[in-house]
């Protein structure tokens, strides 16, 4: 497993981990306390945080070659992937806060939700494209 791919397990871990926590004391909030203070669970999502220190927890090794011209052109496939997927999140998200809700909610609360849900989608989408072309690398090499 090289760098690319052993941080994109990291920030699945990470931004699983935050997903699950701040769903978990979302819904026991509003259960107790009811839906203006069940909001206060968002505070997990400070978790997703730590995925910001993935490059210095996988430094690069002592090798000569870190990556190479497929390594990068998988990285870029990825990216170009996750931003695709982000700008279908915000159309989605932002049409959704308008037509189901009122335009005044998403003034207050939809736009934190969506820039927030916007990064979460493109590095989780980022992440799984790595893992699905390299597997697709190794598939058509026969090994």
């Amino acid at each position: 497993m090289n760098r690319m791919q052993k941080i994109a397990v990291y920030n699945l871990v990470v931004f699983g981990t935050a997903s699950l926590l701040t769903t978990i004391a979302i819904i026991t909030l509003y259960h107790f306390l009811g839906w203006p203070r069940a909001t206060a669970g968002l505070g997990f999502m400070g978790i997703s945080g730590f995925a910001g220190f993935s490059p210095f927890l996988f430094k690069k090794g002592p090798e000569k070659v870190t990556c190479d011209e497929r390594d990068v052109l998988i990285n870029r496939t990825a990216t170009l992937c996750g931003f695709a997927a982000s700008y279908l999140w915000f159309c989605l998200a932002g049409t959704a806060f308008v037509m189901l809700l009122s335009p005044e909610l998403l003034k207050r609360f939809g736009l934190p939700l969506m820039i927030l849900g916007g990064m979460f989608v493109v590095v989780i989408v980022h992440s799984i494209m790595i893992f699905a072309q390299y597997g697709r690398s190794r598939d058509n090499d026969g090994k």
